[in-house]
């Protein structure tokens, strides 16, 4: 019993004893812990602990800062700090740590109670806390580590810059920033730059603008990207709220201390070196200098037509995209500008030509409806109509957008400004009583998109195309008539095309007998050009002089002229005494198909003959029997067939049967009576690639080949054996 209650005794003092040494050692932890040195005992800690050794605040613990007024939160802290001390110990801290220091451990009592409501300078910059932290900035609630904070390593507790620049310039028109210069600069100082004296208190008493001089004095926007808040936060229901920036501010700055700068990117405020501002900005002076240009890619700013976004517009093309070539303005350096190269750089050279037709054909509708819009206007004087003055200054303005800003950067929309300033105009001449046939102009068919006019805007007003020799005018067809491109174009997917086979499709139209049209409208007229008709010499000049029309020798249907339309006139002109090169200006060149061979005019003409010796009257056409006054002994051995004969008659022949028939079975004409006997020259007419063989030596000599009907010149032969001698020819 002695023995327990000895042991009972020991064990108290024990426990008294260990709960002594451990409310000792608790206590003592506790204030060890208090001091800074504890602090610097995580390597992690280091950087900070050296920023507050070497900062005005080195005599003052951390946790005077770190721990808000009052047992609740000191006890917070306490636990925070050993949450920390184990997160080290088994290696799970952070790199960064993560500090909130409140209002109140800042406005403590012995501390920054009464700086609240002072005034002080930072760099040349006025600042008074009661403004600021006495009510809601900007509908902010600004804390004292908003602007106090620990954003550059090193620096502990000092001001921030930043966060200023982010409220005083985010989202403010350019020169007036929050409070306005004077609110931070009251009294720049005077300076010196380069030997020149600034008096900065004499251009604030002159009431002179800071922007005079300090243009550029703000880089960045402050912009707060959604993305950064995936740094700190992975639950998207919270991601929901990024549009929110009323809760967004509540929470982070008001309930926590998180930075500015890390939501929101970075804006300066500094004043930029005199050398640099010599590269200006063109709009400080040439404000909305291209504001029409703009507009007009954009497809707004018009009045009676309907917003219409250029294609580079909606595909974001930049400026820079299509102004990329060198130019020169007078008076300006480095200027870019656009041309049709910097077309054909991206679409291909098939769009050769296309930005030309544009600008061209804007040019002349922009005329017309000008025009338009001064003869209503002059119509109706000075009438003191408000109503029909408000139409056509709307009018002139869709006109003025269309010169300025340059329609071919939207060609449909400029377009439809042109018809809408028409309209315009039109209802003008309606309200003001006047003829609203002043405002007439045919602007053809309106564009659609997809349209062949789409690329080809302007091929109606270009220059006349021709085909088939004729004279094609497309506005008349297009602008005037109405016609769609594919009346005689193929469609999109066959691009380029034409349907048009002949010109039989235009006569349906332009030659009907029931509604004759006038030949001038594509026919240019009579020319003064002699024009060749079936070796004829043609000039419609002395024809036209006499009174003829054109129906005289071109009829319907076809409209083409026949050979014999001129006998009905000229039957009687080919007489000896007529001079035939006043029609006939050259014979023929080459060779003529005639029923007995091939003929030359230019050997005849050179030898002296008169046309009239082979042309009789009255048609003049060739007496084949004249020939034979010449040539009735021209089949004989020395004479060259080929003369005449040029075409290889072995495909109108049989050849088997070519060596045993002679010419004169078949062909009875008379003028191959001369031909009696075989020679080199009659073989050739059939063997002609043989006409190197055997160097010039008779056939004879080696072939045996039956004789001609009437004549001699080989020894009879069979086919067969002939065949073995000449060949399969």
């Amino acid at each position: 019993m002695k023995k327990r209650r000895r042991l009972l005794i020991l064990f108290v003092q024990a426990a008294v004893v260990w709960a002594v040494l451990g409310v000792a050692g608790t206590v003592g932890f506790l204030e060890y812990s208090a001091q800074p040195g504890f602090c610097n005992n995580c390597h992690n800690m280091e950087p900070y602990y050296q920023s507050w050794l070497n900062s005005s605040h080195n005599m003052v613990p951390c946790i005077e800062c770190h721990y808000a007024p009052g047992i609740k939160a000191e006890a917070m802290g306490k636990v925070q700090a050993a949450n920390q001390v184990v997160k080290y110990v088994t290696r799970t801290f952070e790199e960064k740590p993560w500090a909130e220091i409140e209002d109140a451990a800042c406005t403590r009592e012995g501390c920054h109670l009464e700086q609240r409501l002072g005034v002080v300078s930072f760099e040349w910059v006025r600042f008074d806390h009661a403004q600021h932290l006495g009510e809601l900035r900007r509908g902010k609630d600004l804390r004292c580590t908003s602007c106090h904070s620990q954003i550059v390593q090193g620096e502990h507790l000092t001001v921030t810059p930043t966060t200023c620049n982010l409220c005083h310039f985010k989202d403010r028109p350019v020169g007036q920033p929050l409070g306005g210069c004077l609110g931070c600069h009251p009294s720049p100082p005077n300076l010196e730059y380069k030997g020149v004296p600034i008096d900065h208190q004499q251009i604030v008493r002159d009431l002179v603008s800071c922007s005079k001089c300090h243009s550029d004095v703000v880089v960045g926007d402050g912009m707060a990207e959604e993305q950064r808040c995936w740094t700190c936060h992975n639950l998207p229901e919270r991601m929901e709220e990024f549009d929110n920036p009323t809760l967004i501010h509540e929470i982070h700055i008001a309930e926590h201390n998180v930075e500015c700068q890390l939501c929101h990117t970075e804006i300066q405020h500094k004043v930029v070196a005199l050398e640099e501002t010599l590269e200006l900005d063109c709009s400080g002076c040439h404000r909305g200098a291209h504001e029409s240009q703009r507009a007009l890619v954009a497809g707004s700013g018009g009045h009676g037509v309907e917003d219409t976004p250029s294609r580079m517009f909606l595909a974001r093309v930049t400026c820079e995209s299509c102004h990329a070539l060198p130019g020169n303005i007078p008076g300006h350096e480095g200027v870019t500008v656009a041309g049709e190269a910097t077309c054909l750089s991206c679409h291909g050279v098939e769009f050769a030509g296309i930005l030309g037709g544009w600008q061209q054909e804007l040019e002349l509708r922009q005329e017309a409806v000008s025009d338009v819009v001064a003869r209503v206007r002059r119509a109706l004087g000075n009438r003191p109509a408000a109503h029909t003055d408000s139409l056509l200054l709307q009018a002139e303005e869709n006109l003025e957008l269309v010169r300025v800003g340059r329609g071919a950067h939207n060609v449909p929309y400029a377009d439809g400004l042109l018809r809408a300033a028409a309209a315009l105009a039109r209802e003008a001449a309606v309200a003001g009583g006047a003829d609203p046939r002043l405002a007439s102009v045919n602007l053809g068919q309106p564009l659609e998109e997809g349209s062949c006019q789409s690329c080809h805007f302007g091929v109606d007003g270009g220059g006349e195309v021709f085909w088939e020799g004729r004279r094609f005018p497309h506005r008349r067809h297009t602008v005037n008539a109405g016609f769609d491109c594919q009346a005689c174009h193929t469609p999109m997917d066959d691009h380029g095309g034409l349907t048009l086979t002949s010109t039989g499709t235009c006569d349906s139209c332009h030659h009907r007998s029931e509604s004759p049209q006038s030949c001038g409208i594509c026919h240019s007229g009579p020319v003064g050009d002699t024009l060749a008709f079936e070796s004829r010499n043609f000039l419609h000049d002395p024809h036209l002089s006499m009174g003829f029309e054109c129906n005289l020798c071109h009829q319907r249907p076809s409209m083409a002229v026949a050979g014999d339309t001129c006998l009905t006139c000229h039957e009687l002109h080919h007489t000896p005494s007529t001079n035939c090169s006043f029609c006939h200006s050259a014979p023929p060149e080459g060779l003529l198909a005639t029923e007995v061979g091939e003929f030359p005019h230019e050997p005849h003409a050179a030898m002296g003959f008169d046309c009239a010796t082979c042309h009789s009257e009255p048609g003049a056409k060739a007496n084949l029997e004249v020939c034979a006054g010449c040539h009735s002994l021209h089949h004989q051995v020395t004479t060259d067939c080929r003369l005449c004969h040029t075409e290889d008659p072995k495909g109108n022949h049989m050849p088997e049967l070519a060596h045993v028939t002679a010419c004169v079975s078949c062909h009875t004409a008379g003028d191959q009576a001369g031909l009696t006997e075989w020679s080199r020259n009659v073989c050739l007419v059939c063997h002609q690639e043989n006409e190197e063989h055997s160097g010039g030596m008779e056939c004879t000599l080696c072939h045996e080949i039956p004789p001609l009907p009437g004549g001699g010149g080989g020894r009879p032969q069979s086919t067969k054996s002939l065949a073995l001698h000449l060949g399969p020819d």
